[in-house]
């Protein structure tokens, strides 16, 4: 499980002048209904206090600021933005000393997953608070799995991740982090996102915005050869699907 902490290494705001352009990353795609640009500012409009879905605020991984939220921003549906703290555990070896062989959740046949090959995004791990229902996003209380697929918006790029790791939990002493933090992802994550990927120096304070996709029929099946190719082929259904049902 992620144990690390980040500071702020890179300044970087979230640019909306400019359509957003979808990165093919590994795998082609067709140009969907509704571009990347339109489904944020949707997805930015519905971040209203209204449809917050926390009643106490998330922590900023890089920042350690106290001002992340979490939005249900149409049926099933949950986005925050925050930073991106490098994650690189799991299968592939790794110079951090951070470093841990093993993530939370596996790819379809059971192996660790490989942080420089899949993208992955980090929820927190269990309820801080102990409490039902938690005041805190807790992700098991929005039909989210492991391997569950969201988009990762940054600035002119937007991808396809899973969920594949969690932030450190309440019986965990590891580190010092505890899990209402978020705004972790993998090593592919930030770097198909444009972000450095060292998990020594690489992130970014601000600006990454993740639309998680609830539901059973989102969760992506692959081995670590393929999720990132699996994930990606997403990218579209999922903009055409958020843009239908935010009524663009």
């Amino acid at each position: 499980m992620s144990s690390r902490r980040r500071f702020s290494v890179v300044a970087a705001a979230l640019a909306l002048t400019a359509p957003l352009a979808v990165n093919a990353a590994d795998a082609a795609t067709a140009a969907p209904t509704y571009t990347a640009a339109q489904v944020l500012a949707a997805v930015k409009k519905n971040s209203t206090t209204a449809n917050k879905v926390n009643s106490k605020p998330h922590i900023n991984t890089m920042t350690r600021a106290k001002n992340v939220n979490v939005y249900q921003v149409t049926s099933g549906v949950y986005a925050y933005s925050s930073g991106l703290a490098v994650d690189d555990d799991g299968s592939d070896p790794d110079p951090d000393p951070d470093h841990q062989g093993q993530t939370t959740f596996q790819d379809s046949k059971g192996k660790q997953l490989a942080a420089h090959h899949v993208p992955f995004y980090v929820l927190g791990d269990d309820c801080y608070d102990r409490k039902s229902p938690c005041p805190h996003f807790f992700y098991k209380e929005h039909g989210i799995k492991g391997r569950q697929f969201a988009l990762m918006f940054y600035k002119s790029k937007v991808i396809g991740a899973i969920f594949g790791d969690t932030q450190t939990g309440n019986d965990q002493t590891t580190s010092d982090n505890d899990s209402r933090e978020l705004g972790e992802a993998s090593v592919k994550s930030a770097s198909l996102l444009g972000i450095p990927s060292s998990g020594t120096t690489g992130g970014v304070d601000n600006g990454v915005t993740v639309v998680i996709l609830s539901g059973p029929s989102w969760v992506v099946n692959g081995t670590n050869a393929n999720l990132n190719a699996n994930a990606q082929a997403l990218v579209t259904k999922a903009l055409d699907t958020l843009g239908a049902s935010m009524g663009l």
